[in-house]
């Protein structure tokens, strides 16, 4: 049996009570149901996208780590030292390419097998995810530009380097083994080593450019670690061997657009 009592109806079941819906009293009662469910779902809304944009600024800044710690401890150290010995390889080159016509075949010998440019992998793996994703999205414009700048030049240093490899080598099997070596072996030597003072060169100039731009993306080579390679190379290569000046890299040159950066 059921009793009414105060508006309240109780149920058979014990310590249960339902409360029986009101008639709204007017259209300015209805007016503040509307409003007060209209303001819940703005403030969800609002509550979801702040948690989605920090989501996504979480993303944008791990992906940026990332890349931090790819150039400055990957790539970075690859092009500072390759700016370092820049000079050291060039002379080594200059001795093959001036010396190719006249030096004595053991002393050309000698100095084919002393050069050895450095062969490395130049990676962008960090960069390749945030290509392929939606993470960029979330950087900003300007902040993609800049990190695009740099990794823009990884390719062209993986490419120029390989076939820098390739040459060196070539260069090592131009001079017969046992036989005097004709007049033609020593033209071909000259040619290929002038050919690998250009190659060395778009390194070593593009490496400068390279970190310079990863040095405004807080990505720069770690100063220690740049002592630690400078130290190597001149226990190396000698005096020539010397830090390359990264606030006014040559490739950046306005000149650069008007003729080639070769060494002087």
């Amino acid at each position: 049996m059921l009793r009414r009592r105060a508006g309240w109806v109780r149920s058979g079941v014990r310590g249960v009570e339902i409360h029986k819906p009101k008639p709204w009293r007017g259209w300015r009662e209805l007016l503040k149901e509307i409003g007060t469910i209209v303001i819940g779902v703005l403030i969800a809304l609002a509550g979801e996208q702040l948690v989605e944009q920090f989501r996504h600024a979480e993303e944008a800044r791990l992906a940026e780590h990332a890349m931090r710690l790819e150039l400055a401890e990957d790539d970075g150290p690859q092009a500072y030292g390759r700016a370092v010995i820049f000079r050291c390889l060039d002379r080594q080159l200059a001795e093959i390419h001036d010396g190719a016509a006249t030096a004595p075949v053991n002393q050309l010998r000698a100095w084919v097998a002393a050069y050895a440019p450095p062969v490395r992998t130049w990676d962008s793996e960090a960069w390749k995810v945030v290509v392929s994703s939606d993470v960029g999205n979330f950087m900003g414009a300007e902040r993609l530009v800049d990190w695009s700048a740099a990794y823009r030049a990884v390719p062209r240093l993986n490419e120029t380097n390989l076939r820098e490899s390739a040459l060196a080598a070539q260069l090592r099997e131009a001079l017969p083994r046992t036989d005097p070596p004709s007049a033609a072996d020593r033209q071909n030597l000259a040619r290929m080593a002038g050919e690998l003072r250009f190659w060395n060169v778009g390194i070593a100039r593009g490496s400068e450019l390279f970190l310079t731009r990863i040095a405004r993306l807080k990505a720069a080579v770690p100063v220690a670690t740049q002592q630690d390679i400078l130290k190597q190379a001149r226990g190396l290569f000698g005096d020539c061997a010397s830090a390359p000046d990264l606030a006014a890299p040559r490739a950046g040159n306005p000149v650069a657009n008007l003729r080639g950066q070769f060494p002087s």
